[in-house]
């Protein structure tokens, strides 16, 4: 469960960052960004207990027999690519960041190598 209303919150964050988010940035000047700083962060961190709540489960039906074990993996499967999906963003932004930086030091060099 806490795997799908962790996506959901994802999906609504860009469609509230694409949307309301543009203008509410406009209109306050950039002090809307705490709303959108907390939608980033809450699908992780829901992402991050349906991970421990699933395991948990799965543990409990594994010694109690209980019925519920392929919707427990179906969480954690849903749990898990969320995560793989926020680290491998976060993998991307960081190569991007660095390509930038990267592309900012060649420009400044590259014509002082051309001077001498």
């Amino acid at each position: 469960m806490l795997g799908l209303v962790g996506w959901a919150f994802y999906l609504l964050q860009w469609c509230f960052d694409l949307t309301i988010g543009l203008l509410v940035a406009a209109v306050t000047a950039g002090a809307g960004a705490v709303c959108t700083s907390v939608l980033d962060v809450l699908p992780f961190l829901l992402w991050l207990v349906g991970i421990v709540t699933g395991h948990v489960a799965l543990s409990q039906i594994r010694h109690t027999g209980a019925s519920g074990r392929g919707r427990a993996v179906w969480g954690l499967i849903l749990n898990y690519s969320g995560l793989l999906f926020i680290v491998l963003f976060i993998i991307l932004i960081a190569i991007l960041i660095s390509a930038g930086i990267g592309v900012g030091v060649l420009d400044k060099l590259l014509p002082m190598l051309k001077q001498h």
